[in-house]
């Protein structure tokens, strides 16, 4: 849900992460969770329609931010709880630079599900209309029967 612009010097990105931290603990062992990235170009179609109709260019589904959005829907998924820990340090070590925001959600059955509850929060949405955002990347961790039991991780960037 924020909105980051990276800092080209690395000691300051260094500092971030000494700052930020990861805050999450895990509580299911990595079995217990599966992930995916099988919905991204349905992601990236669905956002690139929303963003048309607001006078936006559209999204592509970006194998980076695929990655990325897969190592953050894990964490939360193993955690239990929604959080963005580190979120600038976690894109610099994708070596994702310049604008970028994050979206995770939980519960939602399907991807359209998830964007239309990041549509109806005023933060959420306005990272899903970055008028920066060129590329996204999307994943689905699934934990049945504990906690949420579905986590959704978007990243957009440009």
């Amino acid at each position: 849900m924020r909105l980051r612009r990276f800092l080209a010097a690395l000691p300051l990105l260094a500092l971030a992460h000494c700052a930020g931290g990861d805050d999450l603990v895990r509580v299911l062992p990595p079995e217990a969770v599966t992930t995916t990235t099988g919905e991204a170009g349905e992601a990236a179609r669905l956002i690139s329609e929303y963003r048309h109709g607001r006078g936006l260019g559209p999204v592509v589904a970006d194998g980076q931010l695929n990655e990325a959005a897969l190592v953050q829907a894990r964490a939360v998924a193993e955690a239990g709880r929604l959080s963005h820990g580190a979120f600038a340090s976690r894109m610099a070590g994708f070596r994702i630079a310049g604008y970028s925001a994050e979206n995770l959600s939980a519960g939602s059955p399907s991807v359209a599900g998830a964007i239309a509850r990041w549509k109806a929060s005023p933060g959420h949405d306005e990272n899903l209309l970055l008028p920066q955002a060129r590329r996204i990347g999307l994943a689905r961790a699934d934990s049945p029967g504990h906690g949420y039991g579905r986590y959704w991780a978007l990243v957009l960037a440009q």
